[in-house]
């Protein structure tokens, strides 16, 4: 059997891309694929160019903005297409699509924690769209839940968005909370609300979506993140192409996919306490978890005693120090596994246990479920579901 080439097409930036990327490689090792990871062209002529070279298949991930392109266009190569909204698609088309509702739940969660916020914001990007509208009713749903105030902002394009987005933050009544449509629309809302003089996160907590890493780590301060598996989203949309490459006949089917986690970094992490030195601890924690952070570090960061760090952490986070670092620990491993490359029995020393029997039992005391069990949700969580119908 020939070698199958595939092309990857994307608007999205290099970190989304390779994980998706990596969910693809998957199914091209078992199935004989040549993939070609290209951008999404600029125009239908610069499509038909691409299209000379006569795929076998197409993934074309509509990740930053909805496709430029119809069905049509691709003169009958089968497609898969990701974050594109199926209301827009035939009935036989092949999608791939997050849970959006389940990211604005998970936001919601995040920032809700913090009782003393007197308000709540939804901030969209620059260009709308289906999955950014999802969220925000479901962020926007889960607090009038809880009866604060919500606000939100948008923009019919980017010089109005930021030209506007100043006199928003600084009208918002504050301390508040937000939620932004993704991970670049929240370091935008963080760049004007530095402008303007608000302390984050203590005036300002913020939320985006994506958990770009380095992006995050390069934000000030770092940003917490929902994160959509994007390795299973690449491998189902693999695996439908997959499908429909063996039988041409197929049907049209969607594949749901949806964010379990949120990475809390220091946009997020709120301590009411004066003087003390408990974010950069926690920081600390975070990102030294899986390099060995001990009790005695996280005392020399907190400047004080073994004894002292323990009272400070039983005080104000209700654990110990250890119980602290093991969270963090086990976070990790679920980020690992939610990629779904590296196996089970491998994570204990790329976490920073000492033993796989440690890792085992740590991990169930605070994921309330075994590593195994875990990945099983994740599993079904990924799994295709139903037949690919219009929203209404």
């Amino acid at each position: 059997m020939k070698n199958r080439n595939i092309f990857l097409l994307s608007s999205s930036g290099p970190s989304e891309l390779g994980a998706i990327a990596a969910g693809v490689i998957v199914q091209r090792e078992a199935a004989d694929w040549r993939l070609h990871t290209l951008p999404e062209p600029a125009s239908r002529p610069q499509l038909a160019r691409l299209l000379r070279a006569k795929p076998d298949g197409c993934i074309v991930h509509c990740g930053q903005h909805g496709s430029r392109f119809r069905e049509e266009d691709f003169g009958g190569v089968p497609v898969v297409w990701m974050d594109r909204d199926p209301a827009e698609l035939g009935p036989n088309a092949l999608c791939v699509v997050q849970d959006s509702h389940r990211a604005g739940r998970l936001a919601a969660a995040e920032l809700l924690r913090h009782r003393d916020l007197v308000a709540f914001a939804f901030v969209d990007r620059h260009l709308p769209s289906f999955w950014s509208a999802e969220r925000r009713d479901a962020f926007r749903e889960e607090v009038a839940k809880d009866g604060r105030p919500f606000f939100e902002f948008s923009a019919s394009d980017a010089r109005t968005w930021h030209r506007r987005i100043g006199e928003f933050l600084a009208a918002l009544p504050r301390p508040a909370g937000v939620f932004c449509a993704t991970d670049g629309t929240a370091g935008e809302t963080m760049q004007a609300a530095a402008r303007l003089g608000i302390p984050m996160p203590d005036e300002l907590a913020v939320v985006g979506v994506d958990d770009l890493e380095l992006f995050c780590e390069q934000q000030e301060p770092t940003l917490t993140s929902v994160r959509p598996p994007f390795i299973a989203a690449g491998r189902a949309a693999a695996q439908l192409l997959a499908r429909r490459l063996a039988n041409p006949r197929m049907g049209g089917a969607v594949a749901t996919f949806e964010a379990t986690e949120i990475t809390r970094r220091q946009s997020t992490r709120r301590i009411e306490v004066r003087g003390a030195r408990f974010g950069k601890a926690m920081e600390l924690i975070r990102r030294g978890a899986a390099a060995g952070v001990g009790v005695d570090d996280v005392a020399a960061a907190l400047g004080c005693s073994r004894r002292s760090a323990e009272i400070r952490f039983r005080k104000w986070m209700g654990c110990t120090v250890l119980d602290a670092i093991h969270a963090a620990r086990v976070d990790l491993a679920k980020r690992i596994l939610a990629d779904g490359m590296v196996r089970i029995g491998d994570l204990p020393s790329r976490c920073g246990f000492k033993s796989a029997a440690t890792f085992r039992r740590v991990f169930s005391a605070v994921a309330g479920m075994s590593p195994r069990d875990y990945v099983g949700t994740l599993r079904s969580r990924a799994a295709p579901r139903g037949s690919l119908r219009p929203k209404p």
